[in-house]
């Protein structure tokens, strides 16, 4: 049954433009997180918090949930909130330089936070991620970690594929990190992040072929890894 209604909800599914109706998934509550990025600086000319800051979006949906409750292409956010996080203002102003480009991606949620008589559109921060390549991302963004799967020959389903912001996970065969344009150390660190922390990119997926047969590798056009904050460099 499990697999049956999977299977139908990936047939419906369309993200970014790209149908994910693709062999088995397996879909598990726990798995949602959101995940947002810029798209667009906040350049109306109104007072401070109500304007200014930027609009975000959460990847791979059409709308996106804002502080104020609507559904809305992108959202406005004033400020970050990363006291979960621990931060210095250092280590948020070191973030916030990929951050407004559009090139990283932050997890948390969107709130409506207090200050005095004013609602403030607040990004409260529980994850960071920065784009190793710098590019724009294309394709669907996914979650990705080494599953523990070890194969005696290829392709190997050693790779746990997780949907942004949809409870969607299958495994896959391969991921190619350097069609996204990053330099050898940084897809090599992408690479090793796969069996620790995991690793987030975009992309769309080609099929492989191996003695064991067929296989599904995502080709990356831009990929993640934690922020690092200065004390932990």
């Amino acid at each position: 049954m499990l697999n049956k209604l999977a299977s139908s909800t990936l047939a419906c599914l369309v993200l970014s433009g790209t149908a994910l109706a693709q062999s088995g998934p397996i879909i598990s509550p726990n798995l949602f997180s959101s995940h947002y990025i810029v798209t667009r600086p906040d350049l109306r000319k109104c007072a401070y918090p109500v304007c200014g800051g930027y609009f975000v979006k959460a990847v791979n949906r059409a709308l996106t949930r804002c502080a104020n409750g609507s559904l809305q292409k992108d959202c406005h956010v004033a400020t970050l909130d990363d006291r979960a996080l621990g931060w210095s203002s250092e280590d948020r102003a070191a973030f916030e330089q990929s951050f407004l480009p559009g090139q990283a991606l932050a997890g948390g949620k969107l709130m409506a936070v207090s200050s005095g008589a004013t609602k403030v559109d607040t990004l409260v921060l529980s994850q960071a991620w920065v784009g190793q390549a710098q590019s724009k991302p294309t394709g669907v963004f996914y979650a990705l970690k080494n599953n523990g799967t070890v194969c005696i020959t290829t392709p190997c389903p050693s790779i746990q594929e997780t949907v942004l912001n949809y409870p969607i996970s299958r495994n896959i065969h391969g991921l190619d990190l350097s069609t996204s344009g990053a330099k050898p150390d940084r897809v090599d660190a992408g690479l090793q992040a796969l069996g620790g922390t995991g690793l987030l990119a975009a992309g769309d997926h080609k099929t492989i072929t191996g003695p064991a047969g067929k296989g599904q590798q995502l080709v990356a056009t831009e990929f993640y890894l934690p922020f690092t904050p200065a004390k932990a460099r």
